[in-house]
């Protein structure tokens, strides 16, 4: 006489639920282990991300700029640039916005002001400047 064992649908599931979260829990791990040694490397190395610290400059740069030659209350409008075009579009609005001007189109106004790209001098130096022309 043979005997056979008959498995259990319960078991089998229960085993196959743990490898899952097994394999879930690895793929987790992982994720954390390489944004934290990202997350190190930036702050170890000001340099690492020389995209995002050029970029950072040019927005400080532009916001000196506009500070500095264009009037509070006065109304703008902005020029569209060749490159990043919503980038800026949106950045010299915030501008605006923060220096109390008001930003028009069409409308009667007081300066056009634009960005205009320019050559590094260093890597973390400015590839941008701020053009502002007194309209009326």
């Amino acid at each position: 006489m043979t005997t056979t064992k008959h498995r259990n649908p319960s078991m089998i599931a229960r085993v196959v639920v743990a490898l899952v979260g097994v394999g879930c829990l690895l793929l987790a791990v992982q994720g954390a282990v390489q944004a934290t040694s990202q997350g190190v490397a930036l702050m170890s190395d000001r340099e690492h991300d020389l995209h995002a610290l050029q970029r950072h400059v040019d927005v400080e740069t532009l916001w000196r700029q506009f500070a500095e030659q264009v009037p509070t209350g006065s109304r703008v409008s902005l020029i569209p640039t060749r490159t990043n075009k919503d980038l800026w579009h949106q950045r010299l609005s915030e501008f605006a916005a923060l220096h109390g001007c008001v930003v028009v189109q069409g409308a009667p106004q007081d300066y056009s002001v634009s960005v205009a790209s320019v050559q590094r001098k260093r890597p973390t130096s400015a590839g941008v400047r701020l053009v502002v022309r007194k309209v009326g």
